[in-house]
C-alpha cells in the first residue's frame, strides 16, 4: 500500500509499505485502516475518515504527535495484494508447515508483549488443524502437539489481556487433548482465581501439586486460594450473623407492636363499657 495519514491539515505519516493483515500495529497502522484496506480492490485509491475508536483511540500516538481521541484521515492506494490460502485450499503438509511458522511468530510477539498479535497467530493453528481428519499416525501426533501448544499459548495470552473466559475455554480445550497437562491445569487455576472461583482454583492447583510435586508456583497459589476461601467464609459468616440479627430485631419489634396494639384495644374496650354504664344511669334517672 501507498498511503498518507493526516490529522486536520497536518500530514503525520507518508509511506509505501508491505505488511500482513493483522500485523499492522507493528507498523504503527491503526486497526481501522487495516479493516478498510481489506475492502479495497487492486489499484483502487480511497480516502478513509477514521473516528477515534478506529484510529489511535484514547491513547493517541506519541510517535506521530497524535493526541488522545483524534479523528484521522488516510489517503490510500492499494498497489497489490496476495490473498492467503483458506484452510480448505491447503493440504495437510501445508497446514502443518504453516502452523510451525505461525507458532514461532506468535512466540516472538508474546516475548515482545504483543499479546493480541500473538493470539492471532495461535488462532490460525486452531482453525487449520482443529477439524483435520484422515491423518497418518505421525501427522496426527504432530497436529495434536501443535494444537495443544496453541491452546496453552492462547490461554496465556488471554490471561495477560485479562480475558478470563477465553483463557478458561482454551485451558479446557488443552486439557481435552492432555487431561494432566501441567500448564493447562495451572493456567486454568489462575483463570479461576482471577474471577474469584476459589474452590475451582484450589482443585486445579491441588491436582498440579499431586501430579508435579516440584511445582513451587502451584504451592504458592494454593496457599493464596486457601486464604481467600477462609476470608470468604468469614465474610459469609458475618453476613449471615447480621442477617439473623436483623430478623431477630424485626421479630422483637413486631412482637412489641402487637403487644401495644392489644393494650390499646383493651383500654378502648374498657372505655366503651364505661360510656355504656353512664348512659344506662342517665336513662334510669
Amino acid at each position: 500500500v501507498q498511503f498518507e495519514g493526516r490529522q486536520g491539515d497536518r500530514v503525520f505519516d507518508r509511506r509505501e509499505l508491505q505488511f500482513e493483515i493483522g500485523e499492522g500495529d507493528n507498523y504503527d497502522l491503526p486497526h481501522g485502516l487495516e479493516k478498510a484496506i481489506q475492502k479495497m480492490e487492486k489499484l483502487e485509491e480511497s480516502v478513509f475518515y477514521l473516528k477515534p475508536n478506529y484510529g489511535f483511540g484514547s491513547a493517541g500516538k506519541a510517535k506521530f504527535q497524535i493526541p488522545p481521541g483524534a479523528e484521522l484521515q488516510y489517503e490510500v492506494k492499494l498497489k497489490s495484494f496476495e490473498k492467503a490460502k483458506e484452510s480448505w485450499e491447503m493440504n495437510t503438509d501445508e497446514k502443518l508447515e504453516q502452523s510451525c511458522i505461525v507458532k514461532e511468530r506468535g512466540t516472538q510477539y508474546f516475548k515482545e508483549g504483543k499479546y493480541k498479535q500473538a493470539a492471532l497467530q495461535y488462532k490460525k493453528i486452531v482453525s487449520w488443524l482443529e477439524h483435520e481428519s484422515g491423518l497418518s499416525e505421525e501427522e496426527d501426533t504432530k497436529a495434536k502437539s501443535l494444537r495443544l501448544a496453541a491452546h496453552l499459548n492462547l490461554a496465556m495470552c488471554h490471561l495477560k489481556l485479562k480475558e478470563y473466559s477465553q483463557a478458561l475455554e482454551n485451558c479446557n480445550k488443552a486439557l481435552e487433548l492432555d487431561s494432566n497437562n501441567e500448564k493447562g491445569l495451572f493456567r486454568r487455576g489462575e483463570a479461576h482465581l482471577a474471577v474469584n472461583d476459589f474452590e475451582l482454583a484450589r482443585g486445579d492447583f491441588q491436582k498440579v501439586i499431586q501430579l508435579y510435586p516440584s511445582n513451587k508456583a502451584a504451592k504458592v497459589q494454593l496457599v493464596t486460594c486457601q486464604q481467600k476461601i477462609r476470608e470468604q467464609h468469614e465474610k459469609e459468616k458475618k453476613m449471615y450473623a447480621n442477617m439473623f440479627q436483623r430478623l431477630a430485631d424485626k421479630d422483637l419489634k413486631s412482637a412489641a407492636t402487637l403487644q401495644t396494639s392489644h393494650t390499646e384495644d383493651a383500654e378502648m374496650k374498657d372505655g366503651q363499657n364505661g360510656v355504656g354504664d353512664k348512659l344506662e344511669v342517665d336513662a334510669e334517672a
